[in-house]
């Protein structure tokens, strides 16, 4: 495990994700008045979404044909927007309480702190804020200790004064990814020895990984079950999400992908590529 020390260099590595959801207006709805994304762009049936009027980073697709994920299937966990504050997650907090739509849970997971819902396709989503780096608890191998602990409302929501929600702040972006997936060593192999990410945390079930010594950019686990088939490609959920990665970190993946053998396509310096669990990513090299 990596024993960097994590300083917000080379942020954000997801860049944004495409889902395919079963009724565009619905969605625009939930993610617009009850999130707080910005559209940015839309047509009949896709829309590009943002918090800073410039970047996209949630893509929205209305499958006509579609079926429901199987919940037995790989596939999406949560995606994680993360926001810039502590007031702003109370923010957001307040705003999903009053609105009357349901919340799944909160934690404080040491690190960060978190809440939990579903938009209407039952796409998982966690607003989360991370907490100073310099409290993060190292465990002896040098990955992060978690936690799945009560979050302080009372404590969270002493942070507003007399600022209200007026959408996600435009700091916002997408933090990381958890994954259903069908075999934790499979995707360590693919996820650490291909693509060159770093073990943050690593159980029977579950594992974190990251770059930048973050706490994970990507979450794994096999909650449901080892062994998992990929859900049907019509299916409601995530379709993609961006990796961005050096130029440096770019060649060596894909020198690690073409030394096995391991199917890819590659367009402009952009490579898409499944995991052993069917999850799709665009690997992106990043640019200032």
């Amino acid at each position: 495990m990596s024993m960097e020390t994590y300083t917000g260099v080379m942020e954000p590595r997801i860049g944004y994700l495409e889902l395919q959801v079963s009724n565009l207006d619905q969605s625009l709805t939930f993610y617009e008045e009850l999130i707080g994304f910005q559209v940015l762009e839309r047509d009949e049936k896709t829309a590009k979404l943002t918090t800073d009027g410039l970047v996209p980073q949630l893509l929205l697709i209305e499958e006509e044909t579609y079926v429901e994920r199987p919940l037995r299937s790989t596939g999406l966990y949560h995606f994680a927007i993360l926001v810039p504050t502590r007031e702003d997650l109370a923010l957001s907090t307040k705003h999903l309480i009053e609105s009357g739509y349901p919340v799944q849970g909160a934690a404080d997971h040491q690190y960060s702190e978190a809440l939990y819902l579903a938009d209407p396709d039952n796409n998982g989503i966690e607003i989360y804020v991370d907490r100073d780096p310099k409290q993060w608890i190292r465990d002896d191998n040098g990955g992060y200790v978690g936690a799945t602990d009560p979050l302080n409302f009372e404590s969270l929501f002493a942070e507003i004064n007399e600022n209200t929600w007026t959408g996600l702040p435009s700091a916002t972006r997408i933090g990381h990814m958890h994954l259903q997936v069908s075999d934790i060593e499979e995707s360590e192999i693919f996820y650490v020895e291909i693509l060159g990410l770093n073990i943050v945390a690593k159980e029977n079930h579950m594992l974190f990984v990251s770059k930048d010594a973050y706490h994970h950019h990507i979450g794994m686990n096999i909650w449901a079950g080892k062994g998992l088939s990929a859900p049907p490609k019509h299916a409601l959920g995530l379709k993609y999400f961006t990796l961005h990665f050096t130029e440096e970190e770019y060649k060596s993946a894909k020198a690690n992908l073409d030394h096995l053998n391991y199917n890819y396509l590659e367009n402009s310096q952009e490579i898409t590529v499944e995991d052993p669990a069917g999850n799709t990513i665009k690997l992106l090299i990043k640019r200032d």
